[in-house]
């Protein structure tokens, strides 16, 4: 297949943020200190990046600003991604960490991650003016939860307690919901009624780690119900997908994705579990540490789905810079998938007749 264009298009990679200085061994350095044997190559996975329910969360703060002005409050990180959060923080909007930090009567977003009944209630007890950015997989975990709970089912939600979406769906049916963290867990919690048990996931987990977790629920729970439909989201499944196929082939596997990012942080885990030498994650191009190149022939490159392109591209830049100018694009699934802007944020669009986007999902990359 031939390889995508490296876009020049600049970016606002680490704003508000210093850079530090840095001296990079060469190409020639780099080789020298540990050769490569066979063709240097970068296999690009396929699908990679903004997910659906990413672009819809970005769009709508976008939206918001360009019709309310700023500032507009966001509650935690609208996603996990420092490039999204710097980029949004230079043009007027202002990240908090609760509710109490908003001025009353304030424009406010609830991010992609989901928010709990609680939070709903303090932002309308404190007139603030909401915008819902909440993806659609995670409204559907929380209704499934609330579903469950009325029919006094116990839930046992699989997930890494403290992320912001294990929480708002915790609090859908606290009363009635266990997190479990891992395997460990798994093997040890007790349950009040074992026959009575259905379990749900976080939209973000290792695919792997999951079935493994519920294997071991069900060995305990004989009568466990599965959810009715698959809780990990799509993108999530796709991209560990593409990386498993690529990564047996790797001698060093990068993965853009911040830190606080879940399912960019699963995704290094899974590169090295399928086979990858090496795997590291990156925020931006400047992370790259050039020793990583050393005696490396085959670059595996991926993105979180709260990463936009133009990050990957900055990498494989660099990547052309170290001799890995063949770039072949691995596609192992095709996304089609598109939400509607939040409905508070689609009737005011409407009202002032702003058509230029009413949904997000794999169309941006075609209109940015």
């Amino acid at each position: 297949m031939s390889a995508p264009s490296v876009s020049a298009r600049p970016s606002a990679v680490g704003l508000g943020m210093p850079q530090v200085p840095r001296v990079r061994r060469s190409r020639e350095e780099v080789e020298e200190a540990a050769p490569v044997s066979g063709e240097k190559r970068v296999l690009l996975a396929a699908p990679r990046g903004y997910c659906a329910g990413v672009d819809r969360a970005v769009v709508a703060v976008e939206k918001a600003l360009e019709h309310h002005g700023a500032p507009v409050y966001v509650r935690k990180e609208i996603v996990h991604n420092r490039h999204v959060v710097d980029t949004l923080t230079e043009r007027g909007v202002v990240f908090v960490d609760e509710l109490d930090e908003v001025p009353e009567g304030a424009l406010t977003v609830f991010s992609a991650h989901g928010v709990s009944p609680a939070v709903v209630e303090e932002a309308a007890q404190r007139n603030l003016r909401t915008i819902d950015a909440t993806c659609p997989l995670v409204t559907k975990v929380h209704r499934e939860a609330v579903r469950f709970a009325k029919q006094d089912k116990r839930i046992l939600l699989i997930g890494h307690d403290g992320h912001e979406e294990v929480e708002g769906t915790f609090g859908e049916a606290p009363e009635h919901t266990t997190v479990i963290n891992d395997v460990a867990e798994a093997r040890t919690v007790q349950v009040e009624d074992p026959d009575n048990l259905i379990w749900l996931s976080q939209t973000t987990l290792s695919v792997d780690e999951t079935l493994e977790i519920v294997s071991v629920l069900r060995e305990r729970f004989p009568h466990l119900q599965d959810p009715p439909s698959d809780d990990i989201c799509y993108a999530t499944s796709n991209r560990q997908a593409a990386i498993k196929s690529i990564s047996p082939e790797c001698d060093l596997v990068i993965i853009v994705g911040s830190a606080n990012s879940s399912n960019s942080v699963r995704l290094k885990e899974v590169a090295a579990e399928y086979g990858a030498s090496r795997a590291e994650r990156v925020d931006f191009a400047n992370q790259v540490d050039e020793s990583w190149f050393e005696g490396v022939a085959t670059v595996g490159l991926s993105s979180g789905a709260s990463v936009p392109e133009v990050l990957v591209q900055e990498v494989l830049a660099l990547l052309a810079e170290y001799g890995y100018g063949q770039v072949d694009e691995v596609v192992t699934a095709e996304e089609d998938i598109i939400f509607s802007l939040p409905k508070e944020l689609r009737a005011e669009l409407k009202r002032v007749g702003d058509e230029s986007r009413s949904l997000g999902g794999r169309r941006r990359d075609a209109e940015a």
